[in-house]
This record gives C-alpha cells, sequence and structure tokens, in this order.
C-alpha cells in the first residue's frame, strides 16, 4: 500500500487551521457559559467537544441508589403479616398466639432496619415496615380480636418505642428512633380515645417521654422527643380535666383511683425538671428554649393539675407546697450560684422556674390572706437583695410578687371599684394599706441602686413597675378618703365620685413629676405620662357622662392645669428629663 503523499500541497493552509482553532476556542468558551448557568464549574482542561444540541433540561428527581429493592423488600414484609393475619382467620393460629407472633415478626423488621448503618433510606423503609405490620396489629389486637387488653397494649407500645430507640442508638440512625417513637405514641392517644381507658397508656406516655430524654442526654436526640412531650402534655391534662369533675371519672371511661393521677402528674413536672437539671448543671449545656418551654408547661400541667382535682385534699396541697417551696428557693441557688456569670440564658431559665415553685410554695397551703403577705415579703426580700448583691434580675421578680400580692389582696380592684365605678365587693381598707406599705419598702431597696449601674434597664422597669403599683394603690385609697370626707363634711350621700377622682389623680401625677425631677428617676416620669393617659380615658367614659355644671369644670380644670404644669416642671433641669 502506498505512503499517504507529504507534499506541501497536501497540508492545510495556515489561515485554515487559525480559523479553525478559533472556531474551537468560541465553541470552548459558550460550553463553560453553559455550565456556569447550570451551577457546574467550568472546565479548565480541554476535553472531547460536541455541536450544542440546545437547552440543557434540568435533573429529574432520583431515588437514591437501591431503592427499588428496599422498596419492593417494604412490600414482601407487609405481604407476611397479611400470611400470618389470613392464617389466624382461617384458625389455624389461635388469635393470641397469632398477635404475638405478628408483634414478633414486626420487631424482626426494625432489628433489619438497624442493620442499615449507613443508609438512612433504607434504614427508614424498613423502620416504616415495621411500623405498619406492629400498629395495625395492637389495634386489631385490642379493639377487634379482644386478646389485648389495655395494660398488654400500652405494655407493647412502650417495649416498641424502647427497642427503636435502642437500635438507634447501636446504629446511630436517628431516623428509627423518631419513626418507632412518634408511632407507638400517636396509638397510645388513639387507643386512649378509642377504650376509654386512660390510665395504662397515660403511663406508657410518660414511660416514652422518659426513655426519649434519656436518649437526648446521651446525644442520641431523637425526633420523637417534641412528639413526646405535647402526647405526655395533653395525656395529663385530659387525665386531670376527666377526674376534676364532681364524681370524678366520668362512668363512661374505665374507673381509675385519684392516687394514680396524683403520681402521674408529680412524674410529668419530674422528668422534664431532671432534663433541665441534667442538661444544664451536669452537662453544663445552655438549656434550649424548647426545653425550657416545656419544663415549664410540665411543671404548670403537673401542679395546677393537682390543685384543680385535689383542692380539698390539704395534707395533699401542704406535702406539695413544701416540695415546691424548696425546689424554688433551690432554683434561685442555682441560677446564681452557677450561672449568673457564666450563663445568661440558664441563669435566667433557672431563675424563672425558681419564681414559678416559690409562686406554688406559697399559694398552696396557704389561705388568700397568707399568699398576698407572704408574696409582699417575698417583693421585699427580693428587692433588697437585688441591691445587696447587685441582681437585677431579683428586683423584676420582686415586682412580680408584689403585683400578684396586690391583686390577691384586692389593692389592685380597688382604684378600678373607686375611679371607675368597678362593681366588686366591699373594699378591704387594711389590706390596701399593708400592700402600698410592702411596696414602699420594695421600691426602697431598688430605688437605692444606682440608675448607671448592672442591670440598668432592668432596674428601671423593676422600679417603674413597682412605683405604678403604688401610684394606683395610693389614687384608689385617696379617692376614697376624698369622698367619705366630701360625705361627711357635705352631709349629702351624692359625692362628685368621678371629679374627686380625675383631681386625685392629676394631683398624684404633678407630685410624681416633682418627684422624678428631684431624684433624677427618669421611670417616674414615664410614670406620670400613663397616669395622665388614665385620667384622660377616665374623664371621657366617666366625668364627661356623669359629672354635670361646676363639678365638671372642675374636672376639665384640674385636667387641664395638669397638662400646662407638666412641660414647664419638666424644663426646670437644664434639659435633664430629655436625656
Amino acid at each position: 500500500m502506498a505512503a499517504p503523499s507529504a507534499h506541501p500541497e497536501s497540508l492545510a493552509h495556515p489561515d485554515e487551521i487559525r480559523e479553525l482553532a478559533l472556531q474551537i476556542a468560541e465553541l470552548r468558551e459558550r460550553v463553560q457559559n453553559l455550565e456556569k448557568r447550570l451551577g457546574e464549574a467550568p472546565a479548565e482542561s480541554a476535553a472531547p467537544l460536541a455541536p450544542s444540541a440546545g437547552p440543557v433540561p434540568a435533573p429529574a428527581f432520583e431515588l437514591p441508589t437501591g431503592a427499588v429493592p428496599v422498596l419492593g423488600t417494604m412490600f414482601l414484609a407487609i405481604a407476611g403479616a397479611y400470611v400470618l393475619r389470613s392464617l389466624t382467620e382461617w384458625g389455624v393460629l389461635p388469635p393470641a398466639a397469632g398477635v404475638a407472633v405478628g408483634l414478633v415478626y414486626g420487631l424482626i423488621w426494625l432489628g433489619i432496619a438497624a442493620r442499615y448503618t449507613r443508609e438512612g433510606f433504607a434504614a427508614a423503609v424498613n423502620c416504616v415496615a415495621s411500623v405498619l405490620i406492629v400498629a395495625p396489629l395492637v389495634w386489631e389486637g385490642s379493639q377487634r380480636l379482644k386478646v389485648m387488653p389495655s395494660g398488654v397494649s400500652a405494655a407493647v407500645l412502650t417495649g416498641f418505642t424502647f427497642a427503636g430507640l435502642a437500635l438507634a442508638w447501636k446504629s446511630r440512625q436517628r431516623i428509627i428512633g423518631t419513626i418507632a417513637g412518634a408511632s407507638a405514641m400517636a396509638m397510645a392517644l388513639a387507643l386512649i380515645l378509642a377504650r376509654r381507658d386512660i390510665g395504662p397508656f397515660t403511663v406508657a406516655l410518660l414511660a416514652m417521654a422518659l426513655a426519649t430524654e434519656c436518649a437526648a442526654w446521651l446525644d442520641l436526640r431523637p425526633g420523637a422527643r417534641l412528639p413526646a412531650a405535647l402526647a405526655a402534655n395533653a395525656s395529663v391534662l385530659l387525665f386531670s380535666w376527666l377526674m376534676a369533675g364532681p364524681r370524678g371519672m366520668p362512668e363512661t371511661w374505665v374507673p381509675v383511683r385519684a392516687p394514680l393521677l396524683l403520681a402521674l402528674q408529680t412524674a410529668l413536672g419530674t422528668i422534664y425538671f431532671a432534663t433541665a437539671a441534667v442538661q444544664t448543671v451536669v452537662r453544663r449545656r445552655t438549656l434550649r428554649f424548647t426545653e425550657m418551654f416545656q419544663t415549664a408547661a410540665a411543671l404548670l400541667i403537673g401542679i395546677g393539675g393537682v390543685v384543680w382535682v385535689f383542692e380539698r385534699h390539704p395534707v395533699i396541697l401542704l406535702g406539695l407546697g413544701t416540695v415546691a417551696l424548696t425546689g424554688g428557693v433551690a432554683c434561685y441557688a442555682i441560677s446564681f450560684r452557677l450561672f449568673e456569670r457564666e450563663n445568661k440564658w440558664n441563669f435566667r431559665a433557672w431563675a424563672t422556674f425558681g419564681l414559678l415553685l416559690v409562686l406554688t410554695g406559697i399559694y398552696l397551703p396557704f389561705s388568700r390572706a397568707g399568699f398576698w403577705m407572704l408574696c409582699c415579703v417575698s417583693s421585699i426580700v427580693c428587692c433588697w437583695t437585688a441591691r445587696r448583691f447587685r441582681l437585677p434580675t431579683l428586683g423584676l421578680h420582686g415586682a412580680v410578687y408584689l403585683a400578684l400580692g396586690a391583686a390577691a389582696a384586692g389593692a389592685t380592684g380597688l382604684t378600678l371599684q373607686v375611679l371607675f365605678g368597678v362593681s366588686g365587693a366591699r373594699p378591704e381598707w387594711p389590706a390596701s394599706i399593708a400592700i402600698l406599705v410592702a411596696g414602699m419598702a420594695a421600691w426602697a431597696g431598688i430605688w437605692r441602686i444606682s440608675p448607671d449601674g448592672i442591670g440598668r434597664w432592668r432596674n428601671q422597669i423593676s422600679s417603674l413597675a413597682i412605683a405604678a403599683h403604688l401610684a394606683w394603690i395610693a389614687a384608689g385609697l385617696a379617692a376614697s378618703a376624698a369622698v367619705r370626707i366630701w360625705s361627711m363634711v357635705a352631709g349629702a350621700a351624692g359625692a362628685p365620685r368621678d371629679t374627686l377622682g380625675t383631681v386625685v389623680l392629676t394631683g398624684l401625677s404633678l407630685a410624681i413629676a416633682w418627684l422624678g425631677m428631684r431624684w433624677e428617676r427618669r421611670e417616674l416620669l414615664w410614670l406620670v405620662y400613663g397616669l395622665l393617659a388614665v385620667g384622660a380615658y377616665k374623664l371621657v367614659v366617666r366625668d364627661l357622662v356623669n359629672e354635670h355644671n361646676i363639678m365638671l369644670v372642675v374636672s376639665l380644670l384640674c385636667y387641664g392645669g395638669a397638662l400646662i404644669a407638666l412641660p414647664r416642671m419638666l424644663r426646670g433641669k437644664s434639659g435633664w428629663a430629655e436625656n
């Protein structure tokens, strides 16, 4: 065969080679631009290029590798369950034996799910297959076949949850514990309503909640943690509502003894209180908002349920109050000793728990008078402790204690009754005076804290809240005294209550403005604006409607004069109030 000719005429012309190189460069640039639009890295190395065939379609959704066989295995597992069901219906297997074999069969598939330590999709599918076998089997065994009493059904669901969490911890596949736990909890709630037997399933739900919390302590973090908390809250709350009736458990529900409810109410708060302690005190971690909220909710549901159901059992209330008061003091100690400087979020969480528990501890064992007296004492102690140790959060708690004490003593309602004619019981003058004195003692502790010290805004909020209560109670007492004096001097029963109330409010506003300027306390000036706003509302809804002639003129003159005098008072300190 002849060799190819090497004559110069057979070679490509240099211009043609240059044109071909330009076309290749242009084509490469187009491919790179196309790759950039598709979100891919531009090709750096030369590769065989092909002419563009139009826009490249977006990649379609693809199942994980080997997903189709896994899905087929799930259907085979469910088919096996139906074989067992058919054998039971044909009488080959007794109902109890068929249910037992089916449960073991479902647990086997849960174990198979745990073998996929690196394939989350396969683990999830096999876990779903296990749930689709066990859940209907528990329902039929409990409802249709009647071979599983409520206690057995609850135990099976609890064991299924425990097995799912254990296998999830072993395989480090969180999805197994999530699917198994959430399905068991949903089934337990459904059986509560279907069988109207709340006791065993509430025990099971609390056991599941404890198991999920223990898993969280081991850093498993199962996704069923939130469903477990919600299911436990709902079950205990429903249990308390059913038992709070005049005859206890309704006749349509399976009877349950009251001590079981008391134990479950206590267990709910204990589980989540222990979780907060382990996560923050033992493991030194920051408490999440959901954990803080759930702990507070569990305490409120548990303690509130006890008060709701056992309000006529003073021994139970005394015991619970003592425990709550002790726990509240311990929470305050933990918050200030461990977290006040180290972790502000944990500090506020534990201080809040302390506030809730102390309020519970002084509310349950004592009468209404004892409660508001202890609230006053707590307010004074908190405010002066806040000053002594520079702990502004305690000042806020002192304001909360004073507000609740004033409401319980009727001092807050006294002012509403006098100024706005709100109907109510006969005013309790001694209680209102006692609240006023206690509030002044508490405010003195806050007032001595430097305005520019630690926690400036918290100190000002505490001072404002306490001063507002003092002004409100003082206005009610002063207006009541003015009405009495008018009646005694004029000898007439129809005293101008609304006008006298307006005079008291405007006079009190000017007095507080003067004190605020003299002591350089901005929160007192904020309070003045609030009192004037209340006065304006009262002038419209009360004075203009009920007062006439000269008394209405007096109301308008007093309020208008206060509005004129206040700006002049605020300019008396060289612009301090505007800073």
